[in-house]
């Protein structure tokens, strides 16, 4: 499956996000586009050295940052 259309069929579900700079968002898939930027709700985002931790009603996620996406198996 192609890496877009993995994330079309997997708006609605829990995903974690990890940025080039080490943080990780962890939230629910509200959107994606052609350039990978991902709307994320009910975000948790935890720093490089994970001793911190933020918790946002949603963010935006720039495309070209993103490292690696994970989400469930059931996709």
């Amino acid at each position: 499956m192609l890496p877009l259309s993995l994330l079309k069929t997997s708006q609605g579900h829990p995903m974690l996000v990890e940025l080039k700079n080490g943080e990780t968002y962890n939230g629910h898939l509200v959107n994606c586009d052609t350039w990978m930027n991902i709307h994320l709700r009910e975000v948790i985002c935890t720093s490089k050295d994970g001793d911190r931790f933020w918790r946002m009603p949603e963010c935006y996620i720039r495309g070209n940052t993103i490292k690696y996406l994970r989400v469930p198996d059931e996709m």
